[in-house]
């Protein structure tokens, strides 16, 4: 479950984003973190027949950085002192 990765990138992840001014740019450059990720956790294995094991683990990984960063890094106060 290495996928579980995702939960470590939100301070990543904020810290790229604190030069995007615009929201919806903000979740198009997690995304963009997210799927870098995933797709690297499978370079090693990346064939037709792989294309479901990284499409899984993209959505892993971003799901559990979404839910890292709402329920935790969102309003945490090492957070704030970053910023």
């Amino acid at each position: 479950m290495i996928e579980l990765l995702g939960l470590l990138l939100p301070p990543l992840i904020d810290l790229i984003n604190k030069k995007v001014l615009d929201e919806k740019w903000r979740f198009v450059v997690s995304f963009l973190v997210c799927t870098g990720v995933g797709v690297g956790m499978n370079a090693g294995n990346l064939n037709s027949d792989s294309v479901g094991d990284v499409l899984g683990s993209i959505s892993v990984v971003f799901a559990s950085a979404q839910v890292a960063y709402k329920l935790y890094w969102e309003k945490s106060d090492l957070r704030k002192k970053l910023n």
